[in-house]
């Protein structure tokens, strides 16, 4: 997969549902790569390796942090940290299907959603943005290691013209909101033709 993708700059792996055959995807300096098991034509277990290139020089990144906080004056916290009475609680963030400048949304699994609702709302939004943009969504994924209290994790999305990647760390996760604390990596990249 690194020779396909260049120089590993994150990446997760596990065993996918049959335990004996791994899954992983690689985020590289020069594309996204996704292996995956899967049944060749004589019916033999195999890997299905799917590359997706970049524009040389375009992957570029920004950190996210989100400290832990009191409970915000004047109201109880809700999920997302926010004052409850303020009517953004919950999904109608990012994770919970955004609308774009068009008016649309990301057409994600509702286990994607669920998922990036979790996510302080500038890694949603940084991980969406180019598919509220107009790009189209081909596929993504996602993947997490920990318990109710602290959390690694990592995400992608894959479009036809850009790739955003998240990956990082979240403690305090099963208090309220406002105590949870995060330190993520949003990384992107053009795709180049193929």
């Amino acid at each position: 997969m690194e020779a396909r993708v260049g120089p590993v700059v994150d990446w997760w792996a596990y065993c996918h549902r049959g335990g004996e055959r791994p899954y992983a995807v690689v985020l590289g300096e020069r594309g996204l790569a996704e292996c995956t098991p899967t049944v060749n034509d004589r019916g033999r277990p195999a890997q299905l390796l799917t590359v997706v290139p970049f524009v040389p020089a375009s992957l570029r990144h920004a950190v996210v942090v989100r400290k832990a906080s009191r409970a915000p004056f004047g109201g109880k916290a809700g999920r997302d940290g926010k004052d409850a009475t303020d009517g953004k609680a919950g999904t109608d963030g990012p994770g919970g299907g955004e609308r774009g400048r068009g008016g649309g949304t990301v057409p994600l699994s509702a286990r994607m959603r669920g998922f990036l609702g979790h996510l302080p709302e500038e890694a949603q939004a940084r991980l969406q943005w180019p598919f509220l943009g107009g790009d189209v969504l081909d596929r993504g994924d996602f993947h997490y290691r920990g318990d109710e209290h602290a959390l690694d994790v990592w995400c992608y999305l894959a479009g036809r013209r850009w790739v955003t990647f998240v990956s990082g760390h979240g403690t305090g996760l099963s208090g309220p909101a406002h105590r949870a604390s995060w330190r993520l990596v949003c990384r992107r990249a053009e795709v180049a033709v193929r």
